[in-house]
């Protein structure tokens, strides 16, 4: 009898995440395709062949939606950064890596940038994932030397502000390649790499994250 309870209790967990799960899925696929302003709840429990009612089990409010969301596209896009870091020990090589392949993630789905800054404006804590990973980067730079050992609320703010107003650029059009690989390297700078050097590493990380050919590196 425990056996069959406990896999009983199994099963309906495994259930309830499969279906959580398509909720997700559904609600960025309806977003995609309708666009930020038309998508509604209606259209992402027809897209998901659930009811209304199996919807708010799962998400009482549109805004627990919009940060499960937030929370699976983070973890989406974190999780390919992993492949493209192989090999780059240099702290600053890999930091501005991880920036421009995320930045890159959001260009191809503006989506991702949208439910960033739409979770930013809720109650709920930030997302952590980037900024574990920003830690561990940003610490091991300063325990070399290669980063500055500055205030590492103000790099957070520094970085993450930085990253917001590309977000935002990307949703208005207005973000180009060549202006992310300036703004990368001004980061650097100003955690202690040369200038010089901080141009370069920013447009050989660029080359890695987009795919852009050597012979036009953050070019528009």
């Amino acid at each position: 009898m425990r056996v069959n309870l406990a896999a009983r209790a199994a099963n309906a967990e495994t259930k309830r995440a499969r279906t959580r799960a398509r909720l997700i899925a559904a609600a960025i696929e309806v977003i995609e395709a309708r666009g930020t302003a038309a998508a509604n709840i209606e259209d992402f429990v027809t897209a998901a062949g659930v009811s209304r009612g199996t919807f708010y089990n799962y998400f009482p409010t549109f805004d627990h939606l919009i940060q499960a969301l937030n929370r699976q596209t983070s973890e989406d896009a974190n999780q390919i950064l992993d492949p493209l870091l192989v090999g780059i020990g240099d702290p600053a090589a890999r930091l501005a890596t991880v920036i421009h392949r995320v930045m890159s993630a959001f260009a191809e789905q503006p989506v991702r940038a949208w439910l960033v800054l739409q979770a930013e404006g809720l109650a709920g804590p930030p997302q952590p994932v980037f900024q574990a990973r920003f830690d561990e980067i940003f610490s091991s730079g300063v325990a070399c030397g290669r980063f500055r050992d500055v205030d590492r609320w103000a790099a957070r703010d520094l970085l993450f502000g930085a990253m917001r107003m590309v977000q935002l650029e990307i949703l208005g059009r207005q973000a180009t390649l060549e202006r992310l690989c300036h703004l990368v390297a001004l980061i650097l700078t100003a955690f202690g790499v040369a200038p010089a050097e901080a141009e370069e590493i920013s447009r050989m990380a660029a080359l890695a994250a987009t795919g852009e050919g050597p012979e036009r590196p953050c070019q528009t």
